[in-house]
């Protein structure tokens, strides 16, 4: 059950390497955060009621449904176009992809030991997450796309916590939540305070005043 949570993780990031759209990023979000909560309840053997809690703060509300319906509600407000500005094509992102997962693979393989806590499966996957969420950084013009590579490679780092042992994630990952819960915070008022800076640059009234 395990090995098929984790490989559906994976098969997102392909997902993401083929859709234009900002809304089908962001449903590849919620989905990667349902993923995450199944996966550490899983990887949970003594779980109390604050450790249910920590984890359902920071996968399923967190992850899942409140940063992702956040930025849902910023690309309205500021009515951002729905596309993904991006510098490569699709087909090229789905061929990196492929290349980032093999390298990935290579990588996990090429480690000289394996305990019963530490899974290639899981190390290959988190750590092609994390490189996924860069190249989404690199590859997109818009300011609130970054900001989805970001989550998206935020994703990438819990996982591979998880694949260290079952009682890291919850000190890794307290602090990249509060170090992700203020990029967000900082993103999200400084996209309402400009809008989209090239949505702006390519509109038709600012052509016009130019």
């Amino acid at each position: 059950m395990m090995e098929f949570l984790v490989v559906v993780f994976g098969l997102s990031l392909l997902w993401a390497s083929v859709t234009n759209m900002l809304g089908t990023i962001i449903k590849i979000l919620v989905f990667q955060g349902v993923i995450l909560f199944a996966i550490t309840l899983l990887k949970t053997t003594q779980l109390n009621w604050i450790s249910f809690s920590f984890i359902a703060l920071e996968t399923l509300i967190f992850k899942a449904i409140l940063i992702p319906w956040f930025i849902d509600d910023t690309i309205k407000h500021n009515r951002i176009r729905r596309e993904v500005e991006a510098s490569v094509s699709n087909f090229f992102s789905l061929a990196l992809m492929s290349l980032i997962f093999v390298l990935s693979f290579a990588l996990s393989a090429s480690a000289p030991v394996w305990t019963a806590e530490v899974s290639p499966l899981e190390f290959g996957i988190a750590f092609a997450t994390i490189l996924k969420g860069i190249f989404i950084i690199i590859a997109n013009k818009k300011l609130i796309t970054h900001l989805m590579g970001y989550l998206i490679m935020e994703n990438g780092i819990f996982l591979l916590s998880l694949s260290a042992g079952s009682h890291l994630p919850y000190i890794v990952s307290l602090g990249v939540s509060l170090d992700l819960m203020l990029s967000v915070l900082i993103a999200v008022l400084f996209i309402k305070r400009i809008r989209s800076t090239f949505d702006d640059a390519e509109s038709p009234h600012s052509l016009k005043e130019e």
